[in-house]
């Protein structure tokens, strides 16, 4: 049976919220229910803008007695494996943007529609830092639900591990603050669990004391791509944990968001980040430098410009791809990455180390306790049609499949960018406790996590 509008209640609670309820119709509708990734195709019953924790839950409370289930879009990122095939509000929750910094605890508490860059930016201004990944409008949220990969994980660890405490309605409507004292199965599924365990309305993380790093990228025409990225791979085995890199090929369009020196270029690039003085940083790359950059923006930085350095798009696009953990990455693998990104129509390719901090397992960890391998891969390409799309998509399989010796099978939550099992997601040791933790505070399935388990 199809559930309308009058059917589930909406007009109704659009009036018992302080936030609002987009219907299909709106003149807001299509812009409403927009993942970051304009490929993805959101179809959910209604949209709800949450502007408090009490939105939430009455939100929460009305989906589970008119038998709805409830997703979840902050900054809108990895959308793309969420389902609709049941009736299904999204909760877009950007105006629970809140941001409350305790400089002497060195903590942060944050609401659930907050951003990277406006986190980083109010952080710093106290001369702290928080694990931040590479985009600077990603929603924290999800990042760090999902695992969270940072410029700092080889020396600090995976940010889901920084939760020190969470705001969350559960599926019968409670508001539950949870830590490791208070609910502390509920505080374990959430971290890496995504949102398959409820609402998380507020988190509180802890901060760093770190007010430079010593980051930027090198660039060299495509055509050494072989070379350089081979040079990176001898490189890393010399780094100690307080440097993050990563290899990567590019392929620009003629785009006005890009700077003119790289609008409509090809590079291969490495780009790194260092924990220490800056002579050292100069040191610890001059290996790389030796082999002539055409453009180098290695400098010191604020922690909060992180987020320039991957040059990531400010601003919605269309795109498909796919990300994958790798045993490694040898010398051969290295050249069936290059014959198979250039000259292909896809955008981006990069190759990131981990270990150390990262793989560094402990007993107060969640969800995501560690990542074994060593290596992350993820490449994606533009999607402006369904022509474009097919073409990526089946570059991007070419990609996989050259690299597939070297595949571990298992996948990172916020690289996965397209529904597969839950199993190669989350680790194996853990599953069968996050599945009981789903069964325990979500029994009807009411949340639907953009990796859920079922």
């Amino acid at each position: 049976m199809t559930t309308t509008i009058d059917d589930a209640g909406l007009r109704d609670l659009g009036e018992r919220i302080a936030g609002d309820v987009v219907l299909p119709g709106d003149e807001a509708w299509d812009s409403a229910r927009q993942a970051w990734n304009l490929a993805v195709d959101q179809r959910p019953l209604a949209v709800v803008y949450p502007e408090s924790a009490d939105d939430v839950v009455a939100t929460v409370r009305h989906a589970a007695e008119r038998g709805l289930r409830i997703a979840f879009n902050a900054g809108g990122h990895n959308a793309g494996p969420i389902g609709w095939s049941r009736p299904t509000l999204l909760l877009k929750t950007e105006r629970m943007s809140g941001i409350e910094i305790d400089p002497a605890a060195r903590r942060a508490r944050i609401g659930a529609g907050v951003l990277a860059k406006p986190l980083a930016v109010a952080a710093g201004e106290h001369g702290l830092a928080y694990l931040a990944g590479t985009s600077p409008d990603v929603g924290v949220l999800g990042y760090l639900l999902g695992g969270g990969l940072s410029w700092m994980a080889r020396q600090h660890g995976l940010a889901c591990n920084t939760i020190v405490a969470a705001d969350i309605v559960t599926a019968d409507g409670r508001l539950i603050r949870t830590d490791r004292d208070t609910e502390p199965e509920l505080f374990w599924a959430l971290r890496g669990g995504s949102g398959n365990v409820g609402a998380v309305t507020a988190l509180e993380i802890d901060l760093l004391p770190i007010t430079e790093i010593y980051a930027g990228t090198m660039f060299w025409p495509i055509e050494r791509a072989a070379e350089i990225l081979t040079a990176w791979r001898a490189w890393i085995e010399t780094v100690p944990v307080a440097c993050q890199s990563l290899g990567r090929m590019l392929q620009l369009p003629d785009a006005p968001f890009l700077p003119d020196a790289i609008r409509g270029r090809s590079f291969v690039l490495v780009e790194a980040a260092f924990l220490g003085p800056a002579s050292d940083g100069e040191a610890l790359v001059q290996p790389l430098r030796d082999f002539g950059p055409e453009m180098d923006t290695l400098t010191v930085m604020p922690p909060s410009e992180l987020s320039v350095v991957n040059m990531d798009p400010d601003m919605p696009v269309p795109y498909s791809g796919e990300g994958i953990l790798l045993t490694d990455l040898h010398r051969d693998s290295i050249e069936g990455l290059v014959e198979a990104f250039v000259g292909s129509p896809l955008l981006h390719l990069e190759v990131r180390q981990l270990g150390g901090a990262a793989a560094t397992r402990s007993p107060g960890h969640g969800v995501l306790d560690a990542i074994d391998q060593p290596f992350v891969l993820f490449t994606f390409g533009l999607t402006p049609d369904a022509d474009a799309r097919a073409a990526v998509d089946r570059h991007v399989e070419h990609v996989l499949g050259r690299i597939a010796p070297w595949d571990s099978g298992r996948r990172y939550l916020n690289f996965a960018e397209s529904k597969m099992d839950p199993r190669s997601i989350f680790p194996a040791e853990s599953y069968d406790r996050l599945l009981a933790a789903r069964r325990r505070y979500d029994p009807a399935g009411l949340f639907v996590a953009n990796h859920a388990v079922e």
